[in-house]
């Protein structure tokens, strides 16, 4: 289990997603507060250049989904169901958010690209992790959850972190565990509070309810 990983002495790769262990502080302004120092950026660039060549990167993403998967079995029936009712909804402006697993691990990529091109301006990016976990709140009626989300955060760090370009050098494990403890924060966040307005709207709209007096 990742959960009871988190405190092996022996694993300190495992405590990842620990945010006491970086300086993402809850409750506040979590953009605000992932202090990358300019050595830091610069071992992410140079680590992320070195895994994204080649396809590396989408593979690593492949993995850590299949590993999900096996950690959350409900998931690839949550990414179909999500798919097919998106199919049917007659808003087209934007491509379905779920469709397959190889789509998401493309997505991914792309974000991490984003993410790394933009490290001296993260805070936008981050925001915009922030809207992506908005958006997977319409899988909850599916059965996604919040946990599923942090799932992903320390398969993420366990697996990047032990690449060869990552795992000899302190100081960039250390980037990749600040910045991926980030976003994952920011998608939860935006996960659980989009997840809450459905909630209230749905107590506010019953099914069958009417309006007195109509």
């Amino acid at each position: 289990m990742f959960n009871n990983m988190r405190f092996r002495p022996l694993e300190p790769l495992s405590r990842q997603l620990s945010l006491s262990d970086t300086n993402v502080t809850p409750q506040i302004n979590r953009c605000a507060k992932l202090n990358l120092t300019a050595k830091q950026r610069k071992l992410l660039r140079q680590s992320f250049n070195a895994m994204n060549s080649g396809g590396t990167f989408l593979k690593l993403m492949e993995k850590i989904f299949r590993r999900l998967e096996n950690k959350c079995p409900d998931m690839r029936s949550i990414f179909l169901t999500t798919a097919f009712v998106n199919s049917l909804s007659r808003e087209r402006q934007t491509p379905p958010l779920v469709k397959t697993e190889h789509d998401h691990c493309k997505c991914m990529v792309g974000i991490f690209e984003r993410l790394i091109d933009n490290l001296d301006n993260i805070n936008e990016q981050l925001n915009m992790i922030r809207h992506y976990g908005e958006k997977h709140a319409q899988m909850a009626e599916s059965g996604f959850t919040g946990a599923m989300i942090e799932q992903f955060g320390e398969i993420s760090v366990f697996i990047i972190g032990s690449q060869d370009v990552v795992k000899f050098n302190h100081e960039t494990v250390k980037a990749w565990r600040l910045l991926l403890a980030c976003v994952t924060d920011e998608m939860k966040v935006g996960y659980d509070r989009m997840t809450r307005i459905n909630g209230r709207r749905n107590s506010c709209n019953p099914p069958n309810s009417t309006v007195s007096g109509n």
